[in-house]
């Protein structure tokens, strides 16, 4: 389905008739460096991946898409360093632990953020920020936000 952005910004997901409220004022934060931080978008889900990499993408964020181990490890390769790296809810525990591993080791000291279901605790303590997985994208912008802003501020991810 298109995404189309109107003049204040928001953005909606365009199905037929209908208009579906998706995102409401969507700019990058005013502190954004220059340059587009770079997030490394993981999922298990394939619509769900696209659709994540998307709203990033309209939010002025550079997006790197994987779907499992072999991409994120030729992500790293090929880029080097991350923004941020996004683990989705839906990959299972130990792939999760793989992947953090590999972006530990290949990317060096790059936040992850992990997306969890509602209702549940967060699947790994490895990563060094943990968010229910968010309904309403405005919440996951935020945070992502947060992160870059903290990052920005000298915090380093664990080793």
């Amino acid at each position: 389905m298109p995404i189309a952005r109107d003049p204040g910004h928001r953005l909606y997901l365009l199905g037929g008739r209908q208009q579906v409220h998706l995102l409401a004022a969507l700019v990058p934060p005013r502190d954004m460096p220059e340059h587009r931080p770079t997030i490394l978008n993981v999922a298990l889900n394939e619509p769900l991946l696209k659709s994540r990499s998307a709203i990033l993408e309209k939010a002025g964020y550079e997006v790197v898409a994987a779907l499992n181990l072999l991409q994120v490890e030729a992500a790293c390769k090929t880029h080097r360093v991350f923004s941020l790296v996004i683990i989705g809810y839906a990959l299972p525990k130990e792939e999760r632990r793989r992947v953090i591993a590999s972006v530990r080791q290949r990317c060096g000291p790059t936040p992850i953020l992990e997306l969890y279901p509602h209702g549940t605790a967060p699947v790994d303590e490895h990563a060094d920020e943990q968010l229910p997985s968010p309904e309403d994208p405005n919440v996951l912008l935020t945070k992502i936000s947060e992160v870059l802003a903290k990052k920005r501020k000298g915090r380093r991810a664990a080793p």
